[in-house]
């Protein structure tokens, strides 16, 4: 009799679990959403409308089939006016000192405008703020500061000796140029280039024709010939072409 209760009861059981199971499984199919329901309806993009504008001259034509609308002019921004600011991005070789004499503004007022304490600090890719001032115009790189292209001197030394050759570019003005794109040349002869060089008043930086190591007042320009002539003409040009400095090389000419 025990074992046919015993029997009995696990039947039961396994029916009741049985119908739970099957219970649970119904209620979720009944609250699980149709397929139908999780496809979301693609949204169809919109409708392209030309609007053509007609002109005094053709305000009764429609536009012919096809035909392509009129260009729109592009947008020049504006140069940065007087009273404004602009951005500068530091390039390797920069120094605050150097960008405040490039723009013409102090080192002091550029700290300020920048929220910056430490004129020393300075790196690649930092963003400045530049004050915009009446001479400058908002003009960088390869232009001069303060006055631009007065009291620029050249001084030519030991022409035709390879070894010892060299041109001196000397800043006499009252305001700091940068040399920046600036060449020295002859008619029908060999041309070079500054690279980013700041020229301070009273300063000078010296092309040497031959080979040698760069320095802050020295640049080689590495030739294997010499590149003046006595009674040929040593002239600096600015980035525009301009002619900025001149002087005749004299066979008497020495340091």
């Amino acid at each position: 009799m025990n074992r046919r209760l015993l029997v009995f009861f696990i039947l039961v059981n396994a029916l009741v679990s049985l119908t739970i199971a099957v219970t649970v499984v119904w209620i979720a199919e009944q609250r699980r959403p149709s397929p139908e329901e999780l496809v979301v309806p693609a949204t169809p993009a919109p409708a392209v409308v030309l609007i053509a504008t007609p002109t005094s001259g053709d305000a009764q034509t429609a536009p012919e089939s096809g035909s392509a609308p009129p260009a729109t002019p592009t947008e020049v921004a504006a140069p940065p006016k007087p009273g404004e600011t602009e951005i500068y991005t530091v390039k390797a070789g920069d120094s605050l000192s150097a960008i405040a004499a490039r723009y013409g503004v102090s080192l002091n007022r550029l700290l300020e405008i920048n929220d910056l304490a430490d004129p020393n600090l300075v790196y690649v890719g930092q963003r400045l703020k530049i004050p915009v001032s009446q001479q400058q115009g908002g003009a960088p790189g390869g232009a001069a500061v303060g006055l631009p292209q007065q009291g620029l001197q050249l001084r030519i030394e030991n022409a035709g000796e390879l070894a010892a050759e060299s041109v001196q570019v000397v800043n006499d003005s009252d305001g700091a140029v940068d040399l920046q794109g600036w060449t020295l040349s002859r008619d029908g002869g060999p041309i070079y280039t500054f690279s980013n060089i700041l020229l301070f008043p009273g300063s000078g930086i010296r092309l040497n024709t031959g080979s040698g190591q760069d320095n802050s007042i020295n640049r080689y320009w590495g030739r294997d010939a010499a590149a003046w002539e006595i009674g040929s003409t040593v002239i600096l040009r600015n980035p525009n072409g301009e002619l900025i400095a001149q002087r005749t090389v004299a066979g008497s000419e020495s340091p």
